[in-house]
């Protein structure tokens, strides 16, 4: 995949309010489960699964699976590279004046 397909997919998945308060939900350092971020997210069991798919596409969260479980985290590296590619675009094609 290129760089701006990748930025596709990040802005993609930051561009949702749902989403925004998933990653929220990560906000205090800690894994959670699909079934643990439907609950907290106050969110149905596939629509809180369908949501960590599109942020883990886009490089926000990443999964390990322990037994039955899969686990999700913010992939910081991952943010912060799309941060600061985005943050070179827009240099790039909107220097500042």
């Amino acid at each position: 995949m290129t760089v701006a397909g990748k930025l596709q997919d990040f802005l993609k998945a930051v561009a949702s309010e749902t989403r925004q308060r998933i990653l929220f939900l990560f906000m205090d350092g800690q894994e959670r489960t699909v079934n643990q971020v439907a609950r907290d997210a106050d969110l149905g069991q596939s629509t809180a699964s369908e949501n960590l798919a599109l942020l883990k596409r886009g490089g926000l969260v990443m999964a390990r699976r322990e037994g039955k479980e899969v686990y999700y985290f913010p992939d910081r590296a991952c943010i912060r590279a799309m941060i600061q590619e985005l943050t070179a675009l827009l240099d790039h094609c909107c220097p500042p004046k």
